[in-house]
């Protein structure tokens, strides 16, 4: 189920974070003011990525990574399929820091 709060929360809390992406030119180190929660498979199109616990799939990212992701800004040699790959390792690690904030839910299932 979407849980729109709990959304909100997720994306706030990448302020002052450091980037995850790390992208040569990132300008996301320790305490940046431009990190973002940056969705996945956004492209520029604002489009977001919702796992089956309503979680928001995305990473913190700095506005040079996220340009790059996204496709604004253009890079002499990063191919779209290595950035897909520099995306999922940013994902795990935002994730991780997620759970450890208390941020991520994932439904409980019992085995029978």
């Amino acid at each position: 189920m979407f849980n729109n709060k709990m959304n909100k929360k997720q994306k706030e809390s990448a302020r002052g974070e450091a980037c995850t992406m790390r992208l040569d030119k990132c300008t996301g180190g320790g305490m940046n003011t431009t990190t973002v929660f940056c969705h996945k498979g956004g492209a520029g199109m604002g489009l977001k990525s919702v796992d089956e616990d309503g979680n928001e799939v995305g990473f913190y990212g700095c506005h040079y990574c996220h340009s790059v992701y996204d496709g604004q800004t253009s890079h002499p040699y990063y191919k779209k399929a290595f950035l897909m790959q520099m995306a999922e390792f940013a994902i795990r690690e935002t994730k991780k820091k997620l759970k450890a904030k208390g941020l991520w839910h994932e439904k409980i299932t019992s085995k029978e």
